[in-house]
């Protein structure tokens, strides 16, 4: 059966079920989860690449069969999927629909499929390899970011404009790590043991904030024996199989936040490959599920007796994939022709003295103040020295450092709010606002303790730092 959907005004024909009768649509279209996993394992198993020429010719390659068992064969399990390779094949866009519809549903189907595409291709006996044995393969998503949100590429959003409407949904975000708990360890299987009848049961636990439901009752059929008693069942730590869990807070990148308005942040939940893969001061993609569940981690759905359930939720965004980027090359991407206009500048024997005037051009400089002398320090401070290591091993570093002092109304903080806006990586502060020590780092009491965010000198590593009114700190 081919089904019609529409989204972004274009009508699209999806495959479907057969429908026992004819229903309307209440403009939502659900593919079956079995047609899903076919899909998905033929997407993985004959996925190629094209060339670019000569009529889109495949020239052989396999990308994600050929992915999946070099990460197998190196012990990695996982398999990381470029987002913009669904559209170019005839299953990806029945994918690409379902997975930004409901990411929660989509996500563990794909998992379940590589594990039977593991005991396919690389298993070598997959008949005697019992289910247990076959290890957990971890779908880690990617995606080519466009701003301008063009077909084929997914638009970041704003931390701030995260709303009820994005709940479940495939999202993608940008922001700065300003915070890293420490990783823990969560139980994806929970073996349970029944303390009267012996009888063993396993659950499976989804990924995200949630807990384990154990059954009150068991359902163990012995002959013989009385019935078991409520709630028989005891955890069996040893059998139960773990993964780390890891919670980060992500920031929105200096500019992104509006003038006059302090920085939001939002919470980001990774597990397995994804743990202890950045540090405070990391800026970074992330791919993944908005969600909203419970205040407590595990907390009960419904209250006491006469109370209701708890209708605002904790929210947070369950990370499907990252893309890490740290130093200059997280905010400034230079192209092959700037890079040959930069050579040609260089060549220029009076470079130097237009850089000082490119500097702050809205300063006035004259005979009679020192303003040409403060861009030529801020044009170096920008460029930044060069690390020298003498012979008896001592290392000089290559930082400049610069202090303004001056009467009121000589331009001293303009220069700063130069510095920042031309620097790829910059932290705004002033010394009203802040200490000595909060500069480097603050201790922020939460709810499981003490937890260590960076300051301005963290989140600004490898970049700048104005700090205005030095002398208030």
């Amino acid at each position: 059966m081919a089904s019609l959907f529409q989204e972004d005004g274009a009508i699209r024909v999806i495959e479907g079920p057969e429908p026992s009768d004819a229903q309307p649509m209440d403009g939502s279209f659900k593919v079956d989860p079995n047609q899903i996993a076919n899909k998905f394992k033929k997407f993985v198993r004959e996925y190629a690449y094209n060339t670019s020429g000569a009529g889109g010719i495949n020239i052989g390659t396999l990308k994600y069969r050929e992915q999946l068992q070099q990460n197998c064969s190196r012990g990695e399990f996982f398999l990381k999927l470029n987002l913009n390779d669904l559209n170019t094949h005839e299953d990806g866009e029945v994918l690409a629909h379902e997975l930004q519809r409901s990411p929660t549903e989509f996500v563990p189907l794909a998992e379940r499929v590589l594990k039977e595409l593991y005991s396919e291709l690389i298993s070598k006996d997959p008949q005697d390899l019992p289910d247990a044995k076959i290890p957990f393969i971890q779908l880690l998503l990617t995606s080519d970011v466009d701003l301008e949100g063009t077909f084929g590429t997914m638009k970041p959003v704003m931390i701030r404009d995260l709303t009820s409407t994005e709940v479940e949904k495939l999202v993608v975000v940008q922001g700065i790590v300003i915070s890293v708990k420490k990783a823990k360890h969560k139980a994806r299987k929970v073996t349970l043991r029944c303390a009267n009848c012996e009888n063993m049961k396993e659950i499976m636990v989804p990924d995200g904030y949630c807990a384990a439901h154990i059954p009150s009752a068991c359902d163990g059929r012995n002959v013989g024996l009385e019935k078991c008693p409520s709630n028989p069942f005891v955890i069996q730590d040893e059998l139960c199989e773990y993964v780390d869990d890891q919670t980060l807070k992500l920031q929105e990148l200096p500019e992104h936040v509006p003038v006059g308005e302090m920085p939001r942040s939002f919470d980001l939940h990774v597990h397995n490959q994804m743990v202890d893969k950045c540090v405070p001061g990391t800026r970074l993609t992330a791919i993944g599920c908005f969600c909203a569940t419970e205040r407590a981690v595990g907390g009960n759905l419904s209250g006491g007796r006469g109370s209701g359930v708890d209708t605002v939720k904790y929210s947070y965004i369950k990370v499907l994939g990252l893309d890490v980027a740290q130093g200059g090359k997280a905010a400034l991407d230079v192209s092959p022709e700037e890079e040959e206009k930069f050579r040609a500048m260089a060549k220029d024997p009076d470079i130097r003295n237009k850089i000082y005037a490119s500097i702050a051009p809205s300063i006035c400089a004259s005979a009679k103040d020192v303003i040409g002398d403060v861009k030529k320090a801020l044009a170096s401070l920008l460029f930044g020295g060069s690390r020298k290591y003498l012979p008896d091993g001592t290392r000089m570093r290559g930082d400049i450092n610069m202090l303004l002092m001056g009467d009121p109304g000589t331009a001293k903080s303009q220069f700063l709010k130069f510095a920042e806006k031309a620097s790829p990586i910059c932290i705004y502060t002033s010394g009203k606002g802040s200490s000595a020590a909060g500069l480097t780092a603050a201790i922020v009491r939460d709810k499981e303790g003490f937890a260590l965010e960076g300051g301005a000198m963290v989140l600004a590593d490898g970049g700048v730092v104005c700090i205005d009114e030095f002398d208030k700190m």
